[in-house]
């Protein structure tokens, strides 16, 4: 018998109160991310002092004006690019069947991984996570998987033996600020732009067994409003 695979990522579109959730958890960050403490010269203490008592920002913004936003899907489902000001973000989206956990046996997986490219700022360097990045993957579980933005349990084919695995991996290519908020809006948006493929499941019991299926299924209506994160903070 054929199964459709529910796509929960429009689950993903979040209500005013998880958005409101969101924007709370988005307000611990500091950008950039890789600022580094340094003493300040006098003619930079001058200048933003000077830039401050016009209404100005250091960028020549307002103060309540917000970076300009982009998003550019790319040709591939579920990958995304996000301009944030100059700040630039990549996200893509990828799903496998797994076994489930033994303790949530209904429950699909819905996991995040952050990369700092070295090209996004001098303080980012290749090899194991920073505390910037560990910081930032614990951020998208509390914004999406902690604020039950998604759906784990419609990631269910076959209860105890197969669910969806759903990885999405983010990678920050410049690093000019806001780099919290860029990360939540790239995901968000690889979610949304992503497509289950559809499958069939084959037997039933304890013999039952899915297969992947070449068509995939054309995503639902959004019934919520998507609600875009912004950072609390200057």
């Amino acid at each position: 018998a054929a199964a459709r695979s529910r796509e929960p990522f429009r689950c993903a579109t979040l209500s005013i109160s998880r958005a409101l959730a969101l924007s709370l958890a988005l307000s611990i960050c500091r950008p950039p991310l890789a600022a580094m403490p340094r003493p300040m010269s006098t003619a930079e203490s001058a200048f933003i002092l000077r830039a401050l008592g016009e209404g100005l920002r250091v960028d020549g913004r307002r103060p309540r004006e917000s970076r300009p936003l982009s998003v550019a899907c790319g040709l591939r489902e579920g990958s995304v690019e996000v301009r944030l000001g100059e700040t630039k973000v990549m996200a893509a989206v990828s799903a496998e069947l797994v076994e489930p956990f033994a303790d949530r046996p209904t429950e699909g997986q819905l996991l995040f991984f952050v990369e700092l490219s070295p090209m996004a700022s001098p303080a980012y360097e290749p090899g194991r996570p920073s505390d910037s990045a560990v910081e930032l993957v614990r951020l998208l579980e509390r914004a999406f998987r902690k604020a039950q933005a998604v759906d784990v349990e419609a990631l269910c084919i076959v209860a105890g033996k197969r669910v969806w695995s759903i990885r999405c991996d983010v990678t920050l290519l410049d690093d000019r600020g806001n780099a919290a908020d860029a990360a939540c809006t790239a995901a968000l948006g690889a979610l949304l732009h992503f497509r289950l493929p559809a499958v069939s499941i084959v037997g039933s019991g304890s013999e039952a067994a899915v297969k992947k299926c070449e068509a995939v299924w054309p995503p639902p209506r959004a019934s919520h409003e998507i609600c875009e994160p912004v950072d609390m903070k200057p």
